[in-house]
């Protein structure tokens, strides 16, 4: 194969499924930071197999990350929503600018794939936003600043749709707000549907930062704001509830505690007067024998008290017999 037709299947493959992938063209992101770059493509690849490839030229570019893991890398991930035909890709901790490729497998033919190159900043970037995900609610508003270094021609876009260019407009029925000056834009949405959520983008004449808006339907908010006002009532009624068992359980704890403490007392007490009593005899009996020399003076004292009751009557009886003679 000669150089010319090595040169026109470059072509070709670089062009094949431009219209099928769609996705930015160049994005800048400062050293150390992180950031989201959505890639849409059609509905009928809504189930086909979606990678990332990184390298100057497509078909000699290496596949570093895929939907379903097959490739890892772990400062990158992959989420896929099939339900609005969009796959997004998430830098972390970016270090080094590089051309990537968002890619659709497809088994019979070429891959669609759509280009875009990461140029990684030391300072800030040229054109970037505070934050990357927005939400508000229906016939509500959002507000979006996009900072640039005095870029001319700043945009706001629908993400692979039609732009505002000037300082008023509509977007798929929200009425679009643009304030400009040297250093941002700021750009306000108001009366947002349901159909406004999606990918937008603030666009100068070579680069883009996605921004992705959310609109959340009002009766869904009234009903969470329900729920957390429910929940926070049945947690008041709980409370009131529970105090007046708690209450009880602990004056039982502490009548039960005073009742413990009180037959210690009085067991406590017993045991004192029984002590001094014993003592008490005991030294007495000790001052009993040392008087009469021991057990046997106490037994000696005892023999002696018995014959003075024996004696005694038998005194008073000869008395007797003497006073009658």
């Amino acid at each position: 194969m000669d150089l010319d037709c090595l040169l026109l299947l470059c072509i070709f493959m670089n062009l094949s499924g431009a219209q099928d992938v769609t996705t930015v063209r160049k994005i800048s992101v400062q050293k150390g930071q992180s950031v989201i770059i959505p890639c849409l493509y059609e509905q009928k690849y809504a189930f086909s197999y979606k990678y990332l490839s990184a390298g100057d030229i497509w078909f000699l570019s290496n596949d570093i990350k895929s939907f379903d893991q097959r490739y890892h890398h772990k400062k990158v991930s992959i989420s896929d929503d099939s339900s609005r035909n969009v796959f997004t890709v998430r830098f972390d901790d970016v270090q080094e600018s590089a051309q990537y490729w968002c890619a659709v497998h497809i088994p019979s033919g070429f891959d669609k794939h759509a280009g875009f190159f990461l140029d990684v900043t030391a300072g800030l970037p040229s054109l970037y936003v505070n934050r990357q995900n927005v939400s508000g609610s229906e016939n509500g508003s959002v507000t979006v600043t996009c900072y640039h270094h005095g870029q001319r021609d700043v945009k706001w876009c629908k993400f692979a749709d039609r732009c505002v260019t000037g300082m008023f407009g509509t977007l798929d029925g929200a009425s679009v707000e643009i304030r400009s000056d040297q250093k941002h834009m700021t750009v306000t949405m108001r009366g947002l549907k349901k159909e406004n959520t999606g990918w937008y983008w603030c666009s100068t004449n070579d680069q883009q930062m996605p921004v992705h808006i959310t609109v959340h339907h009002t009766q869904a908010l009234v009903t969470a704001e329900t729920d957390r006002i429910t929940l926070t009532a049945r947690k008041r009624t709980a409370i009131f509830f529970l105090l007046p068992v708690v209450l009880e359980i602990l004056l039982i704890i502490i009548i039960y505690s005073a009742l413990k403490l009180l037959t210690f007392c009085k067991e406590r007490c017993l045991t004192s007067v029984n002590e001094e009593e014993s003592q008490y005899i005991t030294m007495h009996r000790s001052r009993s024998s040392r008087s009469y020399g021991g057990a046997s003076g106490e037994g000696a004292y005892e023999i002696m008290a018995e014959l003075k009751r024996n004696t005694e009557p038998q005194r008073e009886s000869d008395y007797v017999n003497i006073r009658q003679t």
